[in-house]
């Protein structure tokens, strides 16, 4: 499987809550890190912490209604990269819209890590910190 499709799978078995698919691609030792200062920083270590950061993500982003644009993806030797626009629409009126790059690094076929980069990390910690104390 190439790096892309690791990820692929990835997000296919997350989606149809597929453990053993996920276990086949996330190392065991994962880490991820989604920094700032917010109720969902910091560092997720393990397949449990990440499936769990991931199920809250989608449980805010789900009431988001988020418009996500990837604008580069691209692949080299261990990593992938990916650039995004990411623009909500939330009927409360509590939104962002700004860029992120994640950084994905795989070895021996599986993830080993997930790095997120923001253009505006204050907007992040603000958007955060409003739509977790609800």
């Amino acid at each position: 499987m190439t790096n892309l499709e690791i990820i692929d799978k990835f997000f296919d078995s997350y989606g149809k809550r597929d453990f053993d698919g996920l276990k086949q691609v996330l190392d065991e030792n994962v880490v991820w890190y989604f920094l700032g200062q917010h109720r969902l920083a910091g560092v997720k270590n393990g397949i449990n912490e990440l499936i769990s950061f991931f199920d809250t993500m989608g449980e805010i982003m789900s009431q988001s209604k988020p418009s996500i644009e990837k604008l580069i993806v691209s692949e080299k030797d261990n990593y992938v990269i990916e650039c995004q626009h990411i623009k909500t629409s939330r009927a409360d009126g509590i939104n962002i819209d700004h860029y992120v790059s994640v950084l994905w690094a795989i070895e021996n076929g599986k993830i080993i890590s997930g790095r997120h980069f923001f253009a505006d990390p204050r907007a992040v910690d603000n958007y955060f910190n409003k739509v977790s104390a609800q």
